[in-house]
């Protein structure tokens, strides 16, 4: 159920998922947004979850691979009939999390994302490989042959530190901030085309989408958040004021 005094908040203004990974346990976690849908925990091998708390009291989710094979992670997802609002093409919209990732393999790995690899939809996943990037791609299949996607990045998400994970996107420009600041984006203007629409696509977290066999997120997460909106630099650094403290950040 909703939380209380949710749309009081001015930073809830279209929040379209929350997960804030309260549960604690079992194999599910419950958006706190208004749409309330259920995200399932899946394992295909010898991966794991773990549930855990910081010593501040917050709540995180924890994804265990044990390798880059096809069964060696493990994902959350949520049906594509449940999450027709994330079906964003020409809509403006905000991604963000506190995240400790861990550099498992030298894949990349997929942090959130609805669509399939160069066809349709959006998708972000970080790179511990390529100088720690952290990576926004837009997928069109209607481009071809010219490209078959677009994509930006930006540097310096290190391995095992708590960050507050931000990314914008309006129009052709999505920027990336990290603890509220604006990073460097390359290419620079990122003009960014939009993704073809994803219909039939479930929202993933933590693999490769339709394969769902690598790609595998490692580490800890909390509050993912999907907004249906471009966050302003000022809504990043009223997130970071109001929770950075949490984390040791602030």
């Amino acid at each position: 159920m909703g939380v209380a005094g949710f749309d009081k908040l001015a930073i809830n203004k279209n929040l379209l998922l929350g997960l804030p990974f309260r549960e604690g346990t079992g194999l599910i976690t419950q958006d706190e947004a208004k749409a309330e849908r259920i995200l399932t925990q899946n394992d295909p091998g010898g991966g794991s979850f773990a549930w855990g708390n910081l010593v501040t009291g917050i709540p995180y989710l924890e994804w265990i691979p044990i390798g880059g094979g096809a069964t060696d992670g493990v994902y959350l997802d949520c049906p594509a009939a449940d999450t027709v609002d994330l079906n964003f093409t020409t809509e403006d919209y905000s991604i963000g999390a506190w995240i400790n990732w861990g550099a498992g393999t030298s894949q990349s790995e997929i942090l959130i994302g609805r669509y399939s690899t160069e066809v349709d939809g959006w998708d972000c996943h970080l790179n511990a490989t390529l100088g720690s990037t952290l990576s926004s791609r837009h997928n069109h299949s209607s481009l071809l042959p010219t490209y078959d996607h677009t994509t930006c990045f930006s540097t310096g998400w290190t391995q095992g530190e708590w960050y507050l994970l931000g990314i914008s996107r309006s129009g052709a420009d999505i920027v990336h901030y990290r603890n509220s600041i604006p990073l460097v984006m390359t290419p620079t203007p990122t003009a960014m085309e939009d993704p073809d629409t994803a219909v039939g696509r479930d929202l993933v977290m933590g693999a490769r989408a339709i394969t769902l066999a690598g790609n595998w997120y490692w580490g800890m997460i909390w509050n993912m958040r999907v907004w249906g909106r471009a966050l302003t630099p000022e809504d990043w650094r009223f997130i970071l004021h109001r929770e950075g403290h949490w984390f040791g950040v602030i």
